[in-house]
């Protein structure tokens, strides 16, 4: 069908007329209703030459559609949805129990961007626009229309858009068909992987391995070229401890002369971000694979350090801190500042759990050391006394006090809390965990999901911080969605697969896969030509930020390949390996020639010695000077992908006979 729109679009959007625009459409002869039924809209200018600011095809959505998801919140009149957050780009309505989005094509707008694109939906207007325009970065980080004028012609095609409906979908923000919808069009042709599954996995493999030399380069930087400032290790009450610094700059690089230049204060941290354990684990577990003796000696030094944290009332401190002049000797513990105003002694319940949680997996995948799981099931048996009626826990608690703040006293950390709940059950049997996992899925299933509300410490109180126009608990006046972060659905996919995998209920996997389906909205599944480097299965933060690759994608590929192995999806497959790729995208080293230009153009003194740094994203578009950052961050960036690489090559069994064995 080729003209106008087809009757179905109809009823949901209504062309507004503007004379100087052309609209065709073009739907499929017969639509393949596993993927939904779409049209394509092509924009041609067919007034008369001009410069302008803006052309924008705007369209009234019907009034009973509810806006969903879109990738970025526009808090402020002249704010857009710019095309720096195109990653899998779409804006999402449900009408009844059908489900419909306009989707950017990212094919044409890969091949013809003369100027930015940029799309929004106002509810109060029921305004759903699409086209080009200029714009500018605005705060941390929103996008605002600039004046910048451009010329258009009689004639010419401008943009084109995809309308796509899910008839039934199930309502509810099932955003299942939406993910499926993105990747099987656009990044599935990428992926190149075999259709048969035990040629799948075999392949994947195959790809992890290469990407072997990254972990490599990563601990030769962490360990040996930047050793003296990377890594740490002293005495604490009389116990020899270790570990990663919390950040260094480029700018340290041995030799440059500007080595006791911290960007903050030296310290090592357990925290739900930077996590000294989770990487230790990983590199304790390529120490053991590969007989290094060494990687092993510094990854239970890191462990000693974990186990070290003193106790207060059940709770007990994320972050060990060196002294004013930089001495770990006279150090003290202390709790995360990613925190609300007036909560410095508060500690954050969320880092905790998650440090906890990963010495189970210590004890459980490397070494039975009776002091971790003793560690983490006394922190539980604490935890559990704090839950509340509605099965929720509070994140942050005044440890001597014992005040809950009312800081998201009722949100999805809940998960976080879960999750190491149900791994406890399924180590020790005890049933008191398992109950309180489920009924804390159950608030999150119940009063977070509906309304994605995915609100963590991470979405208010991080570089992205709270202003007038974000308030935590308060909905966007324009769109009537909430601020998000990726890192709470994570959390809550990895819940409900531990609760599938302790119960064998198939309604915990199919939550699961809903929380998974609104993450992967913030995974990249095509390579834009103006970002200027590669990000395809990259992840983006939240829908108040603009980064690409984001370092906690290394996370996410655990938990694609682990719904892999329970669903047999291939898409879990790909976004898991694209994942895992992207993860190591950002870092400097000759076997990323692009990036290792960028990273010697703004720091010309880099060379081989440096070889493994590797920024924590790609925050600010197309300009590589902005792409390349000035620090890194070994417990969140290359060492965290490195311990995420050993465990899916050591620890999953991708095929039949179980992990690679090098």
């Amino acid at each position: 069908m080729k003209g106008q729109m087809p009757d179905w679009a109809s009823g949901l959007l209504k062309t507004e007329k503007q004379n100087e625009l052309s609209v065709t459409w073009t739907a499929p002869a017969v639509s393949d209703h596993g993927l939904g039924q779409w049209a394509t809209a092509s924009v041609r200018w067919i007034g008369p030459p001009q410069e302008s600011e803006r052309v924008l095809l705007r369209m009234k959505v019907a009034p009973e559609a509810e806006l969903i998801w879109k990738p970025h919140l526009c808090p402020e009149e002249g704010m857009v949805v710019g095309d720096s957050v195109f990653r899998s780009p779409a804006i999402v309505f449900e009408r009844g129990m059908d489900t419909f989005a306009l989707i950017p094509d990212l094919r044409h707008l890969g091949e013809c961007r003369p100027v930015p694109h940029v799309m929004d939906y106002v509810r109060q207007d029921r305004e759903l626009f699409y086209g080009l325009a200029h714009y500018e970065k605005y705060g941390h980080v929103y996008h605002r229309l600039s004046h910048r004028r451009f010329p258009v012609y009689p004639g010419r095609e401008l943009f084109r858009f995809h309308v796509v409906r899910w008839e039934k979908s199930g309502g509810g923000r099932n955003l299942i068909p939406v993910s499926r919808w993105l990747w099987e069009t656009f990044a599935r042709p990428a992926a190149a992987l075999p259709a048969q599954s035990d040629d799948l996995a075999r392949a994947m493999v195959a790809a992890l391995r290469e990407l072997e030399p990254y972990a490599m380069h990563a601990y030769d930087w962490a360990f040996r070229r930047w050793g003296d400032l990377v890594w740490h290790e002293f005495d604490m009450d009389g116990a020899a401890v270790g570990g990663c610094v919390f950040i260094v700059r480029a700018s340290q690089a041995p030799g440059v002369g500007m080595e006791d230049r911290w960007r903050e204060r030296k310290s090592i941290w357990n925290q739900a971000w930077f996590c000294s354990l989770r990487s230790a684990y990983g590199y304790r577990l390529w120490g053991g694979i590969r007989g290094d003796a060494d990687l092993v000696r510094r990854a239970n030094l890191a462990k000693e350090l974990a186990l070290s944290a003193p106790r207060i009332n059940g709770w007990f401190p994320s972050v060990f801190r060196a002294d004013d002049q930089g001495r770990w000797d006279n150090g003290r513990w202390g709790f995360s500042d990613r925190r609300p105003p007036g909560h410095d002694e508060y500690a954050h319940l969320p880092d905790m759990s998650w440090t906890c949680y990963w010495m189970l997996k210590w004890y459980r995948d490397l070494e039975a050391d009776e002091r971790l799981l003793q560690y983490a099931q006394s922190y539980a048996e604490r935890l559990l006394t704090v839950q509340d009626v509605s099965g929720s826990f509070p994140a942050w608690i005044h440890p001597v006090l014992g005040y809950a703040s009312p800081f998201l006293r009722h949100g999805v950390g809940t998960s976080v809390h879960a999750l190491l709940l149900a791994r406890l059950f399924a180590m020790t049997g005890n049933a008191a965990y398992l109950s309180a996992a489920e009924r804390a899925m159950a608030f999150v299933l119940r009063d977070v999901m509906p309304e994605g509300r995915w609100e963590d410490f991470e979405t208010y109180w991080s570089c992205a911080a709270e202003w007038e126009g974000k308030r935590h608990g308060v909905k966007d006046s324009r769109s009537g969605l909430y601020n998000q972060s990726t890192l709470s659905m994570y959390w809550t996919a990895e819940a409900f697969k531990e609760l599938y995998e302790a119960t064998g209920l198939a309604s915990h996997l199919a939550a699961g896969e809903k929380a998974l389906a609104e993450l992967s909205l913030y995974q990249a599944v095509w390579n834009p030509a103006y970002m200027g480097i590669p990000v395809l299965g990259g992840f983006g933060v939240m829908n108040s930020d603009d980064e690409w690759n984001d370092a906690r994608q290394s996370l996410f590929a655990l938990t694609y390949i682990g719904y892999y192995g329970a669903t047999g999806k291939r898409e879990y497959a790909e976004r898991g390996l694209g994942a895992m790729k992207a993860s190591f995208y950002m870092m400097y080293c000759p076997e990323n020639p692009l990036m290792r230009q960028l990273y010697e153009r703004k720091h010309p003194f880099f060379g081989e010695r440096d070889f493994g740094f590797e920024m924590e994203n790609a925050h600010h578009g197309a300009d590589g000077d902005d792409i390349v950052g000035e620090f890194t961050i070994f417990d969140w960036g290359n060492g965290a992908a490195a311990a995420s690489l050993a465990e899916l090559l050591f620890r999953t069994k991708l095929i039949g006979e179980g992990p690679y064995d090098p």
